[in-house]
């Protein structure tokens, strides 16, 4: 079965058809304290856009203006929405960590495991959630699955997603794996690194992967300072990127692509650049 179908067909599994969930962990082990919070995949990783999900120009009513005079606002909103949904992958697996919110963790080996599997038509998901100390102010976590397609096949202990996250949850690194059927082992699909100094400012960068070689096709970048974003799209081979910055105060902003720098202004209007001060 290719990698995109079983996890297609794992996740209708565990968020479509409604199965339940067995817990496998017992009590949480008061000696050693307690757990550490299981990680927010979303709030760590997802870039705020809503700026462009909030304004729609070519949906005003009664507008005598033509959508051509939208057309920088409306190329950044599609570069931006696109680049965010490769960028924000990721929070595809959180399907997988949000049950171990509903289980308690136990301490084994050093570390705290949240355990918990899924049956249904003769299959079968099992899934360790582990959170070790990296060092006093982070935790190194790491999910596992296994899957039992009830014909003799499928794959024990494959490593879904790895990272660090510091204590306090200001920065921290995910890595998210794809399954490589052909070397029967993971293969990094998405990195993403996260910094957050305060409520409006953060970076993101987030490297995206080929399955085969390892090679990094891709990388984005997402940095929020204020009332003040900017994302930009590196490809690495061709030296070739995009660049969409844009202010929610004033509502101008500007997208690079193909070398140009469009603008628009407050009305989120074609505009020259210099009249926007940009």
């Amino acid at each position: 079965m290719k990698t995109k179908q079983l996890l297609r067909y794992i996740f209708i599994a565990l968020l479509v058809t409604g199965i339940t969930a067995c817990s496998d962990s017992g009590p949480t082990d008061t000696d050693n304290g307690q757990p550490p919070a299981i990680p927010d995949l979303a709030a760590d990783t997802q870039p705020d856009i809503s700026f462009f999900e909030n304004n729609n120009p070519q949906g005003k009513a009664n507008t005598q203006i033509s959508a051509n005079e939208y057309a920088n606002f409306s190329k950044a909103s599609l570069i931006v929405t696109l680049g965010t949904f490769f960028a924000s992958t990721g929070q595809l697996y959180f399907a997988f960590i949000n049950p171990a919110n509903n289980n308690e963790a136990e301490f084994n080996n050093g570390q705290w495991e949240w355990s918990y599997s899924y049956a249904a038509e003769g299959q079968s998901v099992s899934i360790l959630l582990t959170a070790q100390e990296e060092s006093a102010s982070s935790n190194k976590w790491a999910m596992f699955i296994s899957y039992d397609d009830g014909q003799g096949g499928g794959y024990e202990n494959y490593k879904l997603i790895e990272g660090t996250i510091s204590n306090d949850g200001a920065e921290g690194n995910w890595t998210f794996n794809v399954f490589a059927t052909e070397t029967n082992t993971e293969t990094p699909a998405i990195n993403t690194k996260w910094t957050i100094l305060s409520d409006t400012e953060k970076t993101i960068t987030s490297e995206i992967y080929d399955y085969d070689d390892g090679s990094t096709t891709s990388t984005i970048n997402y940095e929020q300072d204020g009332v003040e974003f900017n994302m930009s799209f590196m490809d690495p081979e061709t030296s070739e990127g995009q660049e969409i910055y844009w202010n929610t105060e004033t509502k101008i902003g500007y997208v690079i692509d193909d070398g140009s720098k469009e603008c628009w202004d407050s009305a989120l209007e074609n505009v020259p650049c210099t009249d926007v001060g940009l």
